[in-house]
């Protein structure tokens, strides 16, 4: 038997940005706060919707400060050091925007594109 090395596609996982979306929350990778230049200065998000060529997109609205209608971004830490990438967590809404696949136990990996300087749209 002879074995051969699996190749590795570099555009996979860390060098692409995207949200991963189920279990009622977004979890942005660190490419993804990269391209809202997160430096852990965000503090809150805010839900964006709009129609764009008949079809609902959802964008994520990254602050500093409290707003109207803000959800609280988690930070993840492993081994007591904060890693990048944030989690907005809100079953109820997450649920009313995405449906079943919002609050599904498997995540569902979805690229995000920045619009604004601290917006970034989901791609569906």
């Amino acid at each position: 038997m002879e074995w051969q090395i699996v190749k590795i596609k570099q555009t996979d996982g860390r060098s692409s940005a995207f949200v991963s979306i189920g279990r009622g929350q977004l979890d942005f990778n660190a490419e993804a706060c990269k391209l809202v230049k997160d430096t852990g200065n965000f503090k809150f998000a805010q839900l964006l919707t709009a129609q764009e060529n008949g079809k609902a997109v959802v964008a994520v609205k990254f602050l500093e400060e409290s707003e109207e209608n803000c959800i609280a971004i988690k930070r993840k830490k492993v081994d007591g050091k904060t890693v990048q990438g944030m989690t907005v967590r809100n079953k109820g809404t997450i649920e009313k925007i995405f449906g079943k696949k919002g609050v599904n136990e498997g995540m569902n990996r979805y690229p995000v594109l920045l619009v604004e300087k601290n917006i970034l749209k989901i791609v569906d």
